[in-house]
């Protein structure tokens, strides 16, 4: 690596927008995100070698409340941002919260797209469930840049 080249990558995943698909008997809120800044602390060996390639947030980096009177899917997506297409932004559930309803799947990192994919299941009224995050792929090779995108939760009742 070049003394020249600056090292240094930002990372932001931020909850954006929760929204019902239709109006109906089911709401969601979330709140936190993730924000993680690369820099020659994270060579793996010290000068000369490669970056680590995985971070993770704090396990409750982001709450997701939920209301609803009946079963419902929570998918989950990303915007494109200034996202690295060599960067892969993952998430899973890391509690079940509290409330009157349960809540199944997202326990285990997922992949997430820009495309909607289920991330867990559920019903009636749940609070506090936590979030964690992780990337994978940085290397010195990644451009040195600030990477940011949103990650949308949507709820369907089912």
């Amino acid at each position: 690596m070049k003394n020249s080249r600056k090292m240094k990558a930002s990372f932001a995943a931020a909850v954006c927008l929760l929204l019902p698909l239709a109006a109906s008997a089911a709401d969601v809120t979330a709140s936190g995100g993730w924000n993680r800044t690369v820099d020659s602390s994270d060579l793996a060996s010290g000068p000369g070698s490669d970056l680590n390639p995985t971070y993770e947030s704090a396990a409750n980096a982001t709450s997701i409340d939920l209301l609803a009177v009946g079963n419902y899917r929570i998918d989950v997506r990303r915007s494109i941002g200034s996202w690295s297409g060599d960067l892969t932004l993952y998430v899973k559930r890391t509690s079940n919260g509290t409330g009157s309803g349960s809540i199944s799947g997202g326990g285990t990192y997922q992949a997430v797209s820009t495309t909607n994919t289920e991330f867990f299941t559920g019903n009636s009224n749940r609070n506090g469930v936590e979030v964690q995050y992780q990337t994978t792929g940085m290397s010195v090779d990644v451009s040195p840049s600030n990477y940011t995108t949103n990650v949308i939760y949507t709820i369907t009742d089912l």
